[in-house]
């Protein structure tokens, strides 16, 4: 298991813990019971997407339970923006003009001119920063102008640094200019 989805889970342990709801026996929780709880959750201010979480890592359990015949329906098997107010923002991302001017400002700036290498191929190649900081220098294909990307450095909650695959595999590699490679250039 990855540290970040352990991570994950201790999180959603953490919360169910101080929950009434994590009280109550696995048999005797009902559809009514898992909607209330997600209600009451977005009522005492948590938001949309922490609730998903929470609901993501829960429902495997009851289908779980399910399985193994404990219960009869899982009572977390229903649409979540059907039960809860789905307030989560789309993140937009910045303009071609932003992102030039942000590059040029960081190009110019005294301090911050160092890190300009590395915010121009994060913004050119569409790297995650874990895969980007796992790059070395074989990996790096400069007369065919691609990155491979085959593994990922990761911080831990307990600050060890580990090496795992990346989140996905790549469909077609992209280059810098963002074209893909299909292998015929």
């Amino acid at each position: 298991m990855r540290h970040n989805t352990k991570a994950n889970y201790n999180f959603v342990i953490n919360i169910i813990a101080k929950e009434e709801f994590g009280q109550k026996r696995i048999e005797k929780v009902k559809l009514s019971d898992a909607k209330a709880w997600l209600i009451k959750l977005q009522d005492d201010g948590r938001g949309y997407s922490t609730i998903h979480t929470l609901r993501g890592v829960v429902r495997p359990a009851f289908q779980m339970a399910v399985d193994d015949d404990l219960l009869r329906k899982n009572p977390f098997e229903f649409e979540l923006a059907s039960v809860i107010v789905n307030d989560s923002v789309t993140r937009e991302a910045i303009t071609r003009k932003q992102q030039r001017d942000l590059l040029k400002f960081i190009q110019e700036d005294k301090h911050f001119s160092r890190y300009y290498d590395a915010i121009y191929i994060l913004f050119h190649t569409g790297l995650r920063i874990s895969e980007f900081c796992g790059l070395t220098v074989s990996e790096i294909e400069f007369g065919e102008m691609r990155i491979k990307v085959d593994h990922q450095l990761q911080r831990t909650a307990q600050m060890q640094y580990v090496i795992e695959e990346p989140k996905t595999e790549p469909e077609n590699p992209i280059n810098p200019e963002g074209k893909q490679n299909d292998g015929t250039d």
